[in-house]
């Protein structure tokens, strides 16, 4: 009731302003609100420029309504406005940062369609690299405990001979030439009992030391390695399903996509829909995976005509509410405007948004990874020489 009330005021308003314009614009308007014959009178009178039984109209129908019409606090609509503008902005960053995000992905799909077997080669080379590292660092490592187990077995060798020097040391008369000579040869079992000492603690550190970088290398290898592999496959998935699409379908994918995802993105709707706006995305988002245009044109399609408003500024009348889902709209836009400035200057985006020629770039990066796997080749051919000799 509210809408031809103020609908009404304006008309009486541009119709002492003597403003045909403004008229016109809001008797379009009032047309689809003209529920009783009363309002209806008033548009055929309006159509018809019959201004002055127009107004009389006006007049008494808008003096009939506000006897039996609530008051209703103008800060509500004032702030209802206010909303639906922070609304319309979170619309557009959410849009702006979707659209970056799917063509960040795309370039992706492209990139694992293009140089993806060779990153896997490179990634397995890696992996089998570090394999036989590990393999090296045990060896070593065993190595290096067989000579702490002889280290002991001498030192338990040169304590008996330090123990036996030092009792006949004892027995020998202080101011004799065979004490002083004793002394001489416990000085240097002693000295030697010190030189295996530190030989058996640099043996210690070592045991465990240089084994445990190259088993984490390994194993960050090999979940690298098996990462890749998962992302190839889901990229192979993406790209066989959209070549199923006709370029237009494609294209139409991307739009409605985009169109949906604004309509019910959970961070625009009311408190109470945020479940229900979660559902839906989640069916758009598979939808758009399985490349199912015909359900994203029904969700658009349900969410444009048969369904509820969502927005909140649609729904909430409640001032305290209403400023409340403000506060909450300024910071969610506040967010994705670091979001997105963030994004912007990741490296990522900066070479995708910068991208002038797509195949001289893969061209180039193909020679690269060529190199690379070169490299890694050798490498690897040469762990396993030095594993077998």
């Amino acid at each position: 009731m509210s809408t031809p009330i103020k609908r009404l005021e304006i008309i009486k308003n541009a119709i002492e302003l003597e403003d045909d314009d403004i008229i016109q614009s809001q008797l379009t308007r009032l047309k689809n609100e003209a529920f009783d014959e009363e309002l209806q009178a008033i548009v055929v009178a309006l159509e018809n420029k019959n201004y002055t039984a127009a107004i009389r109209a006006i007049t008494a129908w808008l003096q009939g309504q506000r006897a039996v019409t609530p008051w209703r606090d103008p800060q509500v609509a004032a702030s209802k406005l206010e909303l639906k503008a922070l609304e319309e902005r979170l619309r557009d960053l959410i849009d702006r940062r979707n659209a970056r995000v799917q063509q960040l992905d795309e370039f992706n799909d492209l990139y694992f369609s293009r140089l993806g077997p060779l990153m896997q080669q490179i990634l397995a080379l890696r992996k089998t690299l570090a394999e036989l590292n590990l393999r090296r660092q045990q060896a070593e490592a065993r190595r290096r405990e067989e000579d702490y187990r002889r280290c002991q077995r001498y030192m338990a060798q040169a304590v008996e001979v330090l123990a036996t020097l030092t009792q006949r040391w004892r027995d020998l008369p202080a101011d004799s030439v065979q004490a002083a000579e004793a002394r001489k040869q416990l000085q240097q079992q002693s000295n030697l009992i010190a030189n295996l000492l530190a030989e058996a603690l640099e043996l210690e550190s070592g045991l465990t030391r240089e084994e445990e970088p190259a088993r984490q290398a390994r194993d960050e290898a090999n979940e690298e390695y098996e990462k890749y592999r998962e992302q190839h496959h889901d990229a192979e998935v993406r790209l066989r399903k959209g070549k199923d699409l006709s370029e237009e379908d494609r294209n139409e994918l991307k739009r409605l996509w985009r169109q949906a995802s604004k309509l019910c993105h959970p961070d625009l709707v009311a408190d109470d829909l945020k479940e229900e706006a979660n559902t839906m995305m989640v069916q758009l988002n598979q939808a758009k995976q399985r490349g199912d245009v015909k359900a994203i044109r029904s969700l658009v399609a349900r969410l444009q005509q048969g369904f509820e408003p969502m927005m909140a500024s649609d729904r909430l009348n409640d001032l305290e509410r209403i400023r409340k889902k403000m506060a909450q709209v300024r910071e969610q836009i506040d967010t994705l405007v670091n979001e997105l400035a963030e994004l912007e200057k990741e490296e990522s985006w900066l070479l995708v948004s910068s991208l002038n020629n797509m195949e001289a770039y893969f061209a180039q990066q193909e020679k690269a990874l060529h190199e690379v796997r070169a490299s890694l080749e050798h490498q690897v051919s040469e762990a396993q020489l030095e594993s077998a000799a």
